[in-house]
């Protein structure tokens, strides 16, 4: 599950040390994690989907190809 930090959270959760997640990144994190900072308001979900290259389409794909 993809969120973004928006505070910094603090503490410990599952043994893991929660210092190391900065506001502003995106993480993509086991989904119990990501629950948790969201409830605790440490992150949002992230619903942007990862853009994708799109190769060429229609004629310049063909040329391409020859």
């Amino acid at each position: 599950m993809r969120v973004k930090i928006t505070r910094q959270p603090i503490g410990m959760v599952q043994g893991m040390s929660l210092n190391y997640y900065r506001p502003g990144e995106v993480y993509d994190l086991p989904p119990s994690l990501a629950e948790y900072l969201v409830m605790e308001k440490y992150a949002i979900i992230e619903m942007r989907v990862r853009e994708k290259q799109q190769g060429p389409v229609g004629e310049e794909r063909r040329r391409s190809l020859l």
